[in-house]
């Protein structure tokens, strides 16, 4: 079934924010399509109208959208569901990117209701995410279509089985916070060694930017750079082994599992 443009956003926080304004600045729907609804903070349902231009909506309002994002902590759905059940019928299209909440329990909340499970990152805010998606039992491939049109303008996409879903939150969804300890060490250590503080942050910064630039025209792969950068016998040899033997291998698999399974315990209660 085809839907309609009109898309409700229940929330309008950072991430609720990243998506609106990626998805009407790219034109991929108008502001006039969308509106929020978030009676809890007004205030910041009124930012985010002046922001994007959308309407702030009403709870009865979500009667007449054809899709519906809910864009609130995964603790608040619940809460959500009880004050806004009357207004969420079967026949519209229901978008979550609430951690933890799976399908099926989205799909017993809304029975009869088509639903997608989506696992975005922070880069939604620079139109750099790499968001995963899971269909529940009743999404069409016109929903995966749909969901995939939205997104897109946001970053990469990809379709998933709700089993990898831990999996992908490990991975791109804590991703940046991995990578930004990594940067953050870096910089210290050259701050125990004299650095000025500015200066050890500014090129940890500048070098974790240029690699990714590097990375991201497609023509090479980590493990590929990563062994151009090493000289034999060089200083980059001598960092990279010294890591490994510190188990900074053991630390990241560690690190992914931890997340993968606290993933896990969430989308269980």
């Amino acid at each position: 079934m085809k839907r309609g443009n009109r898309t409700a956003f229940i929330g309008t926080g950072f991430m609720a924010r990243a998506m609106i304004g990626g998805i009407v600045g790219a034109g991929v729907r108008s502001p006039s399509d969308i509106f929020t609804v978030n009676p809890v903070d007004r205030n910041s349902a009124v930012e985010v109208s002046s922001l994007y231009g959308v309407r702030m909506g009403e709870i009865g309002d979500l009667s007449g959208a054809d899709v519906v994002v809910f864009a609130i902590k995964p603790q608040q759905f619940d809460e959500a569901i009880g004050m806004y059940r009357e207004f969420l019928t079967p026949d519209k299209l229901y978008l979550s990117i609430m951690a933890g909440i799976t399908t099926g329990r989205l799909e017993s909340a809304i029975p009869g209701a088509a639903v997608v499970r989506l696992m975005p990152n922070l880069a939604l805010s620079v139109k750099k995410s790499s968001t995963a998606y899971a269909p529940g039992t009743l999404a069409s491939e016109d929903d995966c279509a749909l969901v995939e049109e939205l997104f897109s303008v946001l970053g990469t996409v990809i379709r998933v089985g709700e089993e990898m879903i831990s999996s992908v939150t490990a991975l791109s969804g804590s991703g940046p916070a991995y990578f930004c300890l990594l940067t953050e060490k870096l910089a210290e250590a050259a701050k125990a060694e004299g650095m000025e503080p500015e200066t050890a942050d500014a090129l940890a910064l500048s070098t974790l930017i240029g690699t990714a630039k590097l990375l991201s025209g497609g023509d090479t792969t980590p493990e590929e750079l990563r062994r151009r950068v090493t000289s034999k016998k060089g200083t980059t040899e001598a960092g990279v082994n010294a890591m490994l033997a510190a188990g900074f291998s053991e630390a990241v698999v560690d690190g992914f599992n931890a997340a993968r399974i606290r993933s896990d315990e969430l989308s269980s209660t």
